[in-house]
């Protein structure tokens, strides 16, 4: 495996969020002197096949319709689509995450973060570095507390000889059989429940074994001891006689716990000690998943014995057991899933508090509003996006093929923690470990790789489920069937604005346009499906300015006002130049894809042809692996907008010195300006427009006698649509 395969990547995050200095005058009542309000027709076309999701039965997934039967794109799917690119465009805050810690259990390689964080001794206690205990919830006080106890291993031959189990082709504990702790536990009181105490424990003597690769304390004579244990069941399992080999059986297990001497003096309140424990233990037990048939433990079988008051037993790291607050990590598995000592908050902030600070308004918030935690903080939107109705007739995949909806999640740190790399990105450096959501002395300040986008290709192309393990049906649970709409579908949507400034509105011109390249929309966009384009329509404009002296400028204009402006906050450095905008526009070049990328743009197998699990085997290479970044050089700066100017012969001139105005009228155009408050941008002066001051300059003193009584004729050179059509020149 030479690199890692994903069909996203990111958009590194700024250092840098730009606050808007007029962010605290905007108001829905009081209009900008130089604001704009109206509304733009937009088309969208999908380049790939396209489905945003509506109905979905039995893992089919149909394309959202209205009432009527119209196939159409919610005005909050755009909302959302647009709202995203504009938040990497204008450098605004990456703060819509939450403060949950993502789990961590990974035991691919000995000596890594993970490993060295649970395994051997506590130099403070010379004992174990994970702790053994029983959770509890007190139903009344709703308290919940773990009681110390200690722990040995108890090994399942020993229980089949206490059981008198003669079966030796059939184990006591199998994978077929007993997958999930439910299993265990139901199948461990059908056949014990004669020899075990009412409150589940058994009688055994414990001893300390030493072994050449091992010490540990270890379970003998169970059923005549003289102390009482109780057994401890976790995971799946694949008993060590089922093993085809010698060699294979070694490596399954065979071997759970049991509990015993507990110490109620020693109890930890969970809260007290650690106000984050008990929320970081549900996200990484997966606490909201509903169905209890679910093969994690915690949903499974656990949680209603919580909930019940019943002892759960808990596999613990405990940062001081002597002082009275501190880390608590707790797991259910002896080399547990550790709630990681950072949240994607805390790394963001790594990267900037900016991003994490109330105050100040950037530009996203300031175009589509945000909700605050005070009445001062929040913001209602300017800007509307309809329903986007299907245009034509479009027929659905009557049959569609079987995918899964899957892949890497924020808990896989080589893809979306930064890394410490090689030159080209795609390995780790030599010498240093991963970053993961630990802190460790190489990696105190980890951070994320940013904005996650996936980036653009020629074609929707669904992945196939594996096939399922010889013997066993296919899992059609977790498969999906995507109904989509086939690429070359039009909708058509408006955009409503309100009372924006120049800049705002050029970033949300630039935003929705996108230069003319790729979108993603909707499901499957991880398989290529989902790529639109968005048209504006310019010509069929209602857009107004709040200042009647102001005249509307070209949609190409107002993108050039918010660049400017976007150079000018960033010290300078063109905005088109920055890393962030050069990521955000090499995703969505479509055409050259797959030289952008070292892997493939596709997710990774779990099993692959030769039954590994890639996942795995990408941090056990050597060196391992890492996400390359998505390749932004050289970027095709495509114009904006098509440059269009005309030469109208003969206009009617009018002059107004007061207001700053020149107007050119045509009975066969329409009418033309030049506005002293709105002059052409940097980039259309270069290319020889000239400014409302250089054209009355070109006038004689005649001219301009005749210019105020509306008695000049003459030919200008022309640019622009609609009502936004400037005069650049004389002809």
């Amino acid at each position: 495996m030479e690199n890692i395969n994903a069909p996203y990547n990111f958009v590194p995050l700024s250092e840098t969020v730009v606050i808007p200095e007029w962010g605290d005058k905007v108001s829905h009542d009081l209009p900008f002197r130089d604001g704009v309000s109206g509304e733009l027709e937009l088309t969208i076309t999908a380049k790939t096949d396209i489905l945003v999701g509506g109905t979905q039965n039995n893992g089919h997934v149909h394309f959202f319709q209205t009432p009527d039967g119209k196939y159409t794109i919610p005005g909050s799917s755009l909302r959302g689509m647009f709202r995203n690119v504009m938040e990497i465009a204008t450098f605004s805050r990456m703060n819509a995450v939450d403060k949950k810690s993502y789990g961590i259990r990974d035991i691919s390689k000995s000596g890594n973060v993970y490993q060295s964080r649970v395994t051997g001794l506590d130099p403070a206690t010379s004992k174990a570095k994970v702790k053994t205990g029983f959770l509890k919830l007190d139903k009344e006080s709703m308290r919940i507390t773990i009681t110390p106890c200690e722990m040995a291993r108890l090994d399942h031959r020993d229980l089949e000889e206490w059981l008198l189990w003669n079966d030796s082709k059939n184990p006591i504990f199998t994978s077929q059989r007993h997958k999930r702790v439910s299993d265990k536990y139901r199948h461990w009181n059908a056949i014990a429940a004669q020899l075990i105490s009412q409150d589940g424990s058994v009688l055994c003597d414990v001893e300390t074994v030493t072994t050449e690769f091992v010490k540990e304390n270890r379970v003998f004579k169970i059923g005549s001891g003289e102390t009482t244990a109780y057994p401890v069941f976790t995971g799946q399992i694949s008993d060590c006689t089922q093993g085809k080999t010698e060699q294979d059986r070694k490596k399954k297990k065979h071997k759970d716990f049991v509990f015993y001497d507990l110490q109620p003096k020693k109890v930890i309140d969970v809260h007290n000690y650690d106000h984050n424990a008990w929320k970081d233990f549900l996200f990484i037990h997966h606490d909201t998943e509903e169905k209890t048939d679910s093969d994690m433990s915690w949903p499974n079988h656990w949680r209603s014995e919580f909930r019940a008051g019943r002892q759960v037993p808990v596999f613990y790291l405990q940062s001081d057991p002597t002082a009275a607050s501190g880390r608590l990590q707790i797991g259910l598995a002896y080399l547990p899933k550790l709630a990681g000592d950072f949240s994607i908050y805390d790394m963001i902030r790594h990267t900037s508090d900016q991003h994490l600070q109330e105050k100040g308004f950037d530009f996203t918030s300031l175009v589509f509003g945000r909700v605050g935690k005070e009445p001062d903080d929040a913001l209602k939107g300017r800007v509307y996006f309809e329903p986007a109705i299907l245009q034509g007739d479009a027929t659905p995949d009557a049959n569609p093929p079987a995918t899964i909806l899957n892949g890497a999640k924020p808990s896989y740190f080589p893809n979306y923690i930064k890394q410490s790399t090689n030159p080209e990105g795609d390995k780790l450096a030599t010498g240093k470990n991963y970053a993961t959501y630990l802190c460790t002395d190489d990696n105190q300040y980890p951070q994320i790789r940013g904005w996650k986008r996936y980036p653009a290709r020629s074609s929707y192309t669904p992945q196939e489920p594996p096939p399922p393990e010889p013997g066993k049906k296919v899992n059609t649970e977790v498969q999906t069937h995507l109904h989509v709409l086939p690429k070359d579908t039009q909708f058509k949507s408006r955009v409503i604005f309100h009372n924006l400034k120049p800049e705002e509105l050029g970033a949300l011109l630039w935003s929705i346009h996108l230069e003319g390249h790729r979108h993603g929309l909707g499901m499957g966009k991880s398989f290529g499906a989902g790529q639109v384009t968005v048209d504006i329509g310019w010509d069929a404009q209602k857009v107004v300015c709040n200042d009647a002296n102001n005249s509307v400028d070209d949609q190409k204009v107002y993108s050039s006002k918010f660049m400017a402006y976007m150079k000018k906050r960033l010290g300078g450095q063109k905005w088109n130049d920055t890393e962030q905008v050069r990521s955000l526009l090499a995703m969505t070049y479509a055409e050259d894809a797959a030289k952008r990328f070292k892997g493939k743009l596709e997710h990774m197998k779990l099993k692959d042809e030769n039954k590994k699990n890639q996942f795995v085997t990408a941090k056990q290479t050597t060196p391992p692996l890492v996400l390359a970044p998505y390749d932004t050089s050289p970027i095709k700066h495509t114009p904006v907008y098509e440059k269009k100017s005309d030469v109208w012969e003969n206009a009617k001139i009018s002059l107004n010195p007061g207001s700053g105005q020149l107007t050119a009228t045509s009975a066969t155009h329409g009418s033309a300006s030049a506005n002293r408050a709105s002059p052409p941008s940097d980039e259309q002066l270069k290319e020889g427009a000239k400014t409302y001051e250089a054209l009355l300059a070109d006038l004689d003193s005649k001219e301009k006698k005749q210019a105020q009584k509306t008695q000049l004729i003459k030919s200008v050179v022309v640019e622009g649509k609609g009502n936004a059509i400037k005069i650049i020149g004389w002809a």
